[in-house]
């Protein structure tokens, strides 16, 4: 199984982002969008979107344009990496307790950045986490590692690295709900490491779905982007119910 490598951007699917100013919360810069016509003062669901290996924050963020409904959406930067980002190091041979090593560490630093936000932004419902390839990574990572500071995930073209494995969960301990999304020809995030990790979780008790795309390798088609928003839309609408 080779490791993550740089992914083609999710902004090809759809470009022409606005520009943003960053801010900073627990030591992480990002920055921050506001959809569906709502204002930055109002209580808002909260999105957690993040970026995928040599991806920057500005591009990824395209993926979520024209999203209907009132949300916050907050993108942080991971670690210069060339000419964008990465959350960890990769390398040729899939190293699982590197790459889980890696995946500790940043999910550990966007844990405390989302308790942060959640504390100084106006938010309903508990915070909802995406994102591609070390980003789908990551996604499954705080769902697994912090249960307490997501209420959903939505990975995509990622994994939850095998030290992560669950073989119990406790009665009563918070656990989100996972809804993830990969090509079954991804040739650098195997699916079938994926299907494994998926097993596990439900295994345990987790509420978790994997939808696979045939003959999609290591990207996010426009079908894909249409079933991410949709899921997306219904976990926003789910916080919000929450607070009513």
């Amino acid at each position: 199984m080779p490791a993550p490598a740089p992914p083609p951007s999710p902004a090809a699917v759809v470009v022409g982002a606005p520009a943003s100013t960053s801010r900073e919360a627990a030591g992480l810069r990002y920055i921050e969008r506001i959809t569906g016509g709502a204002a930055a003062e109002d209580a808002l669901p909260l999105v957690i979107g993040i970026h995928g290996y040599g991806d920057r924050p500005e591009s990824y963020s395209s993926l979520f344009e024209g999203f209907p409904l009132k949300a916050r959406f907050i993108f942080p930067y991971g670690e210069p990496s060339g000419e964008g980002f990465s959350w960890f190091a990769v390398s040729p041979r899939f190293n699982p307790d590197a790459i889980a090593a890696g995946t500790e560490r940043a999910a550990e630093r966007l844990a405390a950045m989302i308790a942060a936000l959640s504390t100084t932004r106006p938010t309903v419902g508990r915070p909802i986490v995406t994102g591609f390839s070390q980003g789908g990574m990551l996604s499954y990572a705080l769902a697994v590692l912090h249960p307490e500071s997501v209420g959903e995930a939505f990975p995509v073209g990622g994994l939850l690295t095998p030290p992560h494995w669950p073989s119990t969960w406790a009665v009563g301990k918070a656990q989100a709900r996972i809804e993830a999304f990969h090509g079954d020809a991804d040739p650098r995030v195997p699916i079938a490491v994926d299907r494994q990790g998926v097993a596990r979780l439900r295994a345990v008790g987790f509420s978790v779905e994997l939808h696979e795309y045939p003959g999609v390798v290591h990207t996010i088609t426009a079908e894909m982007r249409r079933d991410l928003h949709a899921a997306i839309g219904a976990g926003v609408r789910r916080a919000a119910a929450a607070t009513r």
